[in-house]
């Protein structure tokens, strides 16, 4: 009985084994099949899209650094050799993932006091990147296993090396090690010194925290430790290592152009919507003057304003906005008053008013009267409580008369003067009242300035464009 019983454990053990290795193999078949192995080629971030003004000059950028991709075959022998060192010794011999490592970060974190160690190779640390989320959950770390053996499996050694070169974060939003060697050496990946590539892969552990532009003491230390695992694993001799010399920054001079301005923020959605779904930087023309909008933000700087905040747009009559500021201060507050806020417009409004009167048939000389009036309980009174009387529509619009703006609001009606706003591009909520005709519903300035632009073009709706 005990010799039965022994095999027939031995028989169920057995088949659990094959059972998992078959459900195993049929996972990895699956994301063969079913996973786009093109997204370890993907940037894990937004490439960055660089606004023009209208002359071509560079206004703002938005979005990551990309770097071009990077062929590891090709690149320098130490290059690679630091990534491998810090990042994972073993990388040509494991299967993607690798035990002796896990084991090693698993005995170091419930040992040490230091900073806890991760046992991802730079295989499943693609998988990460390219096709999984941050999540530290078991599920998510069975994902990570899975891709990474599949990954083993359709791509060459040197096929993952470049993927994870290309696609990895080095601090100060950039992203490969073409956009890195460039953003803080001034060079091409190709043409890094063992010196200035310890520092890159030493980053790559906690690139924000690390980046050398502000945290040069931590990046160089960390350096070390590179150069110290280069020389442990053989990659290089104790000389060789004793010889390399804390890495130099050069950061390129080229002027810094903020990531948002009120115009930016507004025409981004237009400019990724021209550039398409690209995987590399862009840069995209916009209409912005560069000179009416220094021209604009020197008026602003120049008002005395004090606390009181204000808005500008200028605007081609085709639509084409040249200019815009939407406050004080962008950095103390990116709100956009130009394009976001509602105020009432007052006279401006006046406009759909005398539009909508030469639709019901009046002309410039028409007479009408600009004498004190009362609508229901509403006593409109012009502001500098003077009448003219009997006077042509011409010159009550040129006076800007309240009396006749009300009359003409009432006599008309409030659905005509509403559907010459709405017809002009007007498309927030309007009152239902004769006293819209002085503006006291509220617009945003952008389309207010809209509807101006379709007077001067002689044609409507003017289309606000970026």
């Amino acid at each position: 009985m005990p010799v039965a019983y022994k095999k027939r454990s031995w028989k169920w053990l057995t088949r659990s084994i094959a059972a998992f290795v078959i459900l195993f193999i049929i996972a990895v078949a699956w994301l063969a099949l079913t996973a786009p192995l093109s997204k370890s080629l993907q940037p894990p971030a937004p490439p960055s899209i660089t606004l023009l003004s209208a002359e071509g000059k560079p206004i703002a950028r938005r979005g990551a650094v990309i770097g071009a991709p990077v062929d590891a075959a090709k690149l320098p022998k130490h290059i690679r050799d630091a990534f491998i060192a810090i990042e994972d010794r073993r990388f040509y011999s494991h299967m993607g993932v690798d035990p002796r490592g896990i084991m090693r970060a698993f005995v170091h974190n419930i040992t040490s006091d230091d900073r806890s160690q991760g046992g991802s190779t730079i295989t499943q640390q693609l998988a990460k990147n390219a096709f999984l989320s941050s999540d530290r959950t078991a599920a998510r770390k069975f994902q990570e296993v899975l891709i990474s053996f599949w990954l083993e499996g359709w791509l060459s050694k040197d096929e993952i090396l470049s993927r994870y070169l290309s696609n990895v974060y080095f601090g100060d939003n950039v992203y490969g090690l073409s956009a890195a060697a460039q953003h803080y050496f001034s060079c091409g990946p190709e043409d890094l010194t063992v010196s200035q590539a310890s520092m890159l892969a030493g980053l790559v552990q906690a690139p924000s925290r690390l980046a050398p532009t502000g945290n040069l003491k931590g990046a160089r230390d960390r350096q070390k430790l590179v150069i110290g695992a280069m020389v442990s694993a053989g990659l290089l001799t104790k000389e060789q290592g004793a010889a390399v010399k804390p890495a130099v920054l050069k950061v390129g001079k080229t002027r810094e152009l903020p990531n948002g301005t009120y115009f930016a923020d507004w025409v981004l959605p237009q400019a990724r919507d021209r550039a398409g779904e690209v995987a590399t930087e862009q840069e995209v023309q916009t209409t912005l003057e560069f000179a009416a909008q220094q021209a604009a933000e020197r008026a602003v700087k120049n008002a005395g304003l004090n606390r009181s905040q204000i808005a500008i747009v200028a605007m081609r009559p085709d639509g084409r906005v040249i200019a815009m500021v939407g406050g004080r201060n962008y950095a103390a507050s990116p709100f956009n008053r130009a394009t976001q806020a509602r105020r009432q417009p007052g006279s401006t409004f006046k406009l759909f008013v005398y539009l909508a009167a030469l639709r019901a048939g009046m002309t410039p000389d028409s007479i009408v009267d600009d004498s004190p009036v009362q609508i229901g309980d509403w006593k409109p009174s012009n502001s500098d409580g003077r009448y003219a009387g009997k006077i042509s529509l011409r010159q009550a619009f040129a006076k800007s008369s309240n009396v006749v703006a009300a009359r003409l609001t009432h006599r008309l009606g409030i659905g005509a003067v509403t559907q010459a706003a709405r017809d002009l591009g007007i498309s927030t909520p309007i009152g239902n009242d004769a006293s819209i005709g002085l503006g006291t519903s509220t617009v945003s300035l952008l389309e207010l300035t809209a509807a101006y632009a379709s007077i001067a073009n002689g044609s409507y709706p003017v289309r606000p464009q970026g």
